[in-house]
């Protein structure tokens, strides 16, 4: 189907709009993937490639919906500016933004955990190896757990044996 001029203006602007979005997509992508799923290399490869192949599958469906699925120059132009935009004015602000409150969010659950942990530690600090002591100092400071470690602890191997 062919589109007037003013139409080929509102599909670009779509389609810049939609690499925006994808953009935006992407790096929330990788902020999970930093904060809760780093892994090495070949699993972050696998991860890129689903994405891309559901933002491709996600690209031709909005496609279909603006422009009836026809393929021009101008939508991926539109589609590329959108997202080169996104990611030259937006996505630093964007990424440390979250990547901040995530950290605070990180920091409230370490403050409302932590007598749990403390718990946990005093249990562990009273437990005997051998004939000797192993005292552990801990102190919670701005949301973050310290542990000293005084004493000498016994080295023992998997049986259960000095070593």
């Amino acid at each position: 189907m062919i589109l007037s001029m003013g139409g080929q203006a509102v599909t670009f602007l779509a389609m810049a709009a939609a690499g925006a979005v994808l953009g935006l997509l992407f790096d929330m992508f990788r902020i999970l993937r930093r904060v809760f799923l780093g892994h090495r290399v070949v699993a972050t490869n696998i991860e890129d490639a689903i994405f891309w192949v559901a933002a491709t599958l996600l690209i031709f469906a909005f496609l279909f919906d603006w422009n009836f699925g026809a393929l021009r120059g101008y939508i991926f132009m539109g589609f590329i500016l959108g997202a080169v935009l996104y990611f030259l004015m937006f996505s630093r602000f964007i990424t440390r933004f979250v990547m901040a409150l995530l950290r605070k969010i990180k920091r409230v659950f370490i403050i409302i955990f932590s007598p749990f942990v403390l718990a946990c530690m005093w249990v562990k600090k009273r437990l005997k190896f051998g004939r000797e002591y192993v005292r552990i100092k801990v102190q919670v400071k701005g949301g973050k757990i310290y542990r000293k470690i005084k004493g000498r602890a016994v080295k023992r191997d998997t049986r259960g044996n000095k070593a």
